[in-house]
């Protein structure tokens, strides 16, 4: 029997692939940094096969790294799925749902929070993603909800349910300096969401406001964007509901305004599994009252109160 690599370095190589990143990888696996390197490392020595190679300050996965990966992810989805058929009608109360990690924190868990007010039975399970291979590999989840209209058009989402519109646009802390006059935008430092570069692009083209710069970071997170921004490092392509407290707070401006895409916000059934359970349809239809962003692109107001004392 051909020798297998430790399984804790298969597991890294997996979120690796569907992450895009190590950072990204072990926020899935919930490892630091070092330990999911340490596993990627192991498992290349294991194999005597280059994986991966230095890209920037991260790394990124060589042709055959690539192939391997992919083999390791459809093992790991095919065994993802086979344990929630397994374990049968244990697992059919429990709603799954994957979001990003500053969606998660600012949308998932206070909707989720008044969901369980009026339905206690039904566990909603969040599990996170970041954009990379996120359309690609849903996952053994139930629901997906998206807002990124720039980098992911609604078409990418069939049979999603819309919960309001999705305004995007740059925004950036009142102390970064920048002009925009008739020749467009223009700042020193973009902050890119690593995997979403071309939606600055794509914003550019929608409202025909051309877009200058010096250079670029990246960060891997939506949320390390958003506070880099904040602390004036730089402009970010951002959601006004993911800033909403920084919007109205001041600590964040958009003085080239924010493109609306009307009724972008979505969710949709994973494509491991487009049948939803009875249970994933009351989070849908309960969903479709009290989840849904408010008309200025907001979070409606009954979601943002604290459901503790």
């Amino acid at each position: 029997m051909s020798p297998l690599p430790p399984l804790t370095s298969l597991l890294a190589l997996d979120a690796l692939y569907r992450s895009g990143s190590v950072t990204g990888a072990a926020e899935l696996l919930g490892r630091t940094h070092s330990a999911v390197s340490k596993q990627l490392h192991q498992l290349q020595d294991h194999a005597g096969v280059p994986l991966f190679r230095k890209s920037g300050s991260g790394i990124e996965l060589t042709s055959a790294g690539r192939a391997f990966a992919l083999v390791v992810a459809d093992g790991m989805a095919d065994m993802r799925s086979a344990y929630q058929t397994l374990i049968g009608t244990a697992g059919e109360k429990r709603v799954s749902i994957k979001v990003s990690s500053t969606f998660a924190r600012v949308w998932a868990i206070p909707t989720v929070a008044r969901f369980n007010m009026d339905y206690p039975d039904i566990e909603i399970q969040i599990s996170l993603t970041i954009p990379q291979n996120s359309h690609a590999f849903d996952g053994p989840v139930d629901l997906v909800l998206s807002w990124d209209r720039l980098t992911s058009p609604i078409e990418a989402h069939p049979n999603a349910t819309t919960l309001g519109d999705v305004h995007i646009g740059p925004v950036l802390s009142p102390t970064t300096h920048h002009s925009i006059d008739e020749r467009g935008f223009s700042y020193k430092t973009r902050i890119n969401r690593r995997g979403s570069e071309k939606g600055w692009d794509r914003w550019s083209e929608l409202t025909g406001i051309p877009i200058r710069y010096e250079n670029a970071i990246s960060f891997d997170l939506a949320g390390l964007a958003f506070e880099a921004a904040e602390r004036g490092m730089g402009v970010a392509m951002a959601p006004k509901f993911l800033i909403e407290k920084e919007l109205k707070s001041g600590t964040l401006i958009a003085p080239a305004g924010f493109y609306c895409f009307k009724e972008g916000l979505v969710v949709r059934p994973s494509t491991e599994r487009p049948e939803p359970s009875q249970n994933a349809l009351v989070f849908l239809d309960w969903l479709k009252t009290h989840g849904r962003l408010g008309a200025d692109g907001f979070l409606v107001s009954t979601i943002l109160e604290p459901v503790w004392g």
